[in-house]
């Protein structure tokens, strides 16, 4: 009769022991498609395509880098990358640089 009990109780103990579940979360990470996507997207904008903007993903948030010639540019790149389905949050860490204006020669 103690062995029977014994034998339970390890058996219990023993499948509380396993792995366990991950916590669940309501970060739902971008995938790779999306930001492929986005990225397409700003290479096809004539006045985006030169500024070479780094993207990238972290968790359920897109985020753009890089140098932009003007504001305008800046805002433009948000809302060509919010057009891909499924991209809701975006970190816009863009820096405006504008183009340095070119002296002729003397």
């Amino acid at each position: 009769m103690k062995r029977a009990i014994l034998a339970l109780l390890a058996a219990a103990v023993v499948g509380c022991s396993g792995p366990s579940e991950p916590p669940p979360t309501s970060i739902k990470p971008l995938d790779n498609a999306k930001v492929v996507a986005a990225r397409l997207n700003l290479q096809q904008d004539a006045e985006l395509a030169p500024c070479n903007i780094q993207v990238s993903a972290e968790n359920e948030l897109l985020v753009m880098k890089g140098g932009v010639p003007s504001e305008a540019a800046k805002k433009r790149a948000e809302t060509v990358v919010r057009k891909v389905e499924g991209i809701e949050h975006v970190a816009n860490h863009l820096v405006v640089q504008p183009e340095t204006a070119q002296t002729p020669d003397l």
